[in-house]
């Protein structure tokens, strides 16, 4: 009686504590043992067990020997199934850009923000990007620092996702001047990749003859500049 009063406790506390997702094991006083999820319990009486193949077994409690949770498969199950959607809450993204057009070269960007809900997030960010400036061939440097915005279409681990970023990207070598950026994407889990377009605009100087002065001298005339590139970007998620 103490015996059965025991495991009735443990099966009671098993189905309060864990979902249908805990593994379970329960071994028979004749040597079987069967391995799945507890679905029914009836006080001293029997225990309804589905299995991973969805077989029922109903076990007489008189037949029962123990009942033992597997925390390994349960930690597993957890693990696998940690990272579903994004969770409301701080999240960043660690990127690496590669531009192709008037800007060719590389861009390393870090995000952080706040996840607003499963699909919306909104945060800024800088990175560091090192690129060739087809219109001068000179190196560009700069450090863009920007707002961020991307809209998950689906409420899925696997979904596609649109982005924008608009800042002001301040060179270290080159133009400093807008820096804006339209992507899609799609998300695999933590891991996303997606293309778009962007674009830096600002205003170069070029220096001019300046015929009016005696002696001849070369003056600064500001000229409107943009360059247009094509990127595609890689990312974690966290």
């Amino acid at each position: 009686m103490k015996k059965i009063f025991l495991l009735t406790m443990m099966l009671l506390a098993s189905l309060s504590m864990f979902s249908r997702t805990t593994p379970e094991t329960i071994y028979l006083k004749s040597g079987s043992v069967i391995n799945g999820e507890i679905i029914e319990y009836v006080p001293n009486q029997s225990i309804k067990i589905i299995t991973s193949d969805y077989s029922v077994f109903v076990c007489k409690l008189e037949d029962v020997d123990k009942v033992v949770r597997n925390i390994t498969a349960n930690l597993e199950n957890q693990q696998s199934t940690a990272f579903v959607t994004p969770q409301k809450g701080y999240r960043f993204f660690i990127a690496a850009d590669q531009m192709t057009g008037n800007l060719t070269g590389f861009k390393f960007t870090t995000t952080h923000g706040a996840q607003l809900n499963n699909k919306i997030f909104l945060g800024g960010g800088l990175g560091f990007c090192v690129a060739e400036d087809e219109k001068s061939w000179d190196t560009y440097l700069s450090i863009p620092f920007y707002a961020d915005f991307r809209y998950d279409i689906l409420d899925k681990k696997i979904t596609p996702f649109i982005g924008a970023r608009a800042g002001v990207a301040f060179a270290i070598e080159g133009i400093t001047g807008f820096y804006g950026n339209l992507s899609f994407g799609g998300r695999f889990k933590r891991f996303s990749i997606s293309m778009g377009v962007e674009t830096l605009k600002g205003s170069d100087l070029y220096y001019k003859f300046d015929n009016d002065d005696y002696y001849g001298t070369y003056v600064e005339i500001p000229e409107p500049y943009r360059a247009f590139s094509f990127v595609t970007r890689f990312a974690f998620e966290f």
